[in-house]
């Protein structure tokens, strides 16, 4: 028993010894060389720290700036006009720059109709504009004013009587009504859009009550669902039928494929 502590107590010594050379030969390396490799990999680790952060608060919109405007379609507005209603300026960052918000801005403009924006990559902006023309006339307080196929109030035509329907407005919201009809129907049938006389809301019977040149009686057109069909279908009405026409007071067109037409001895109600 002796004997086997004796060698357990000499295994456990040379372990010791064998764990101090190791440790004293690794801080000799270490003072010598491993020093330079730990402070290689410190400044590594600083630099990927850094780099990442860099790189996640790194935004490419920002070091670009809009150097040009391209403008096309406009006849009315001026460039000074568009490019300061659009709230766009050389120099500005393209970052601050978004093709919904230009387009708003834009629609702000009674001249304008429609406007599409596209915003390059690296420094221009494109703005096509379709302006939009007179598309009905109202005679208000003394004076006739036009109106665009929004509905917005453009500069009063002395000519706009002879020239445009004449809308009868009755309510505020009225206006934006008619304009969507008569705006559908001229797409649809320009010819027919020049026939039209007067327009105006009948709200009892949720339509559109229209006199057209060419015709003595009026015509009632469905309010809000009104489609190229039924233009068509009026369209071959009055040129098919045009003698049993003449005699009557009102044609009823509301319903998509059916036409109620009403004598003229006979008081609609």
């Amino acid at each position: 028993m002796a004997h086997y502590g004796y060698n357990a107590i000499r295994q456990r010594q040379k372990r010791r010894e064998s764990r101090k050379k190791f440790f004293a030969s690794s801080w000799s390396w270490f003072r010598k060389k491993g020093w330079k490799i730990f402070l290689v990999v410190a400044v590594l680790s600083v630099a990927v720290w850094q780099g990442w952060f860099f790189i996640r608060k790194f935004n490419p919109m920002g070091w670009r700036t809009l150097k040009t405007v391209s403008i096309t379609g406009n006849h009315i507005l001026t460039w000074e006009e568009i490019l300061q209603t659009a709230g766009l300026e050389t120099g500005m960052p393209m970052s601050e720059i978004h093709a919904d918000s230009v387009r708003n801005n834009l629609l702000s403009l009674p001249f304008l109709h429609d406007a599409q924006v596209d915003v390059g990559f690296f420094w221009k902006v494109s703005i096509n504009i379709e302006e939009t023309t007179p598309l009905m006339q109202v005679y208000e307080n003394g004076e006739w004013n036009a109106y665009s196929e929004r509905g917005q109030q453009l500069p009063a035509l002395a000519s706009a009587r002879f020239e445009y329907p004449v809308a009868t407005i009755q309510k505020k919201r009225d206006v934006k009504a008619l304009a969507h009809f008569l705006q559908k129907l001229r797409q649809s049938d320009a010819l027919l859009y020049k026939e039209v006389s007067q327009v105006s809301v009948d709200e009892k019977r949720h339509a559109v009550e229209v006199f057209f040149r060419n015709v003595r009686f009026k015509v009632l057109f469905p309010l809000d669902s009104v489609s190229a069909s039924s233009f068509s279908h009026y369209r071959l009405l009055v040129d098919g039928l045009s003698t049993e026409m003449n005699q009557l007071k009102l044609l009823d067109m509301r319903f998509e494929g059916f036409a109620y037409a009403h004598p003229s001895n006979h008081e609609v109600k």
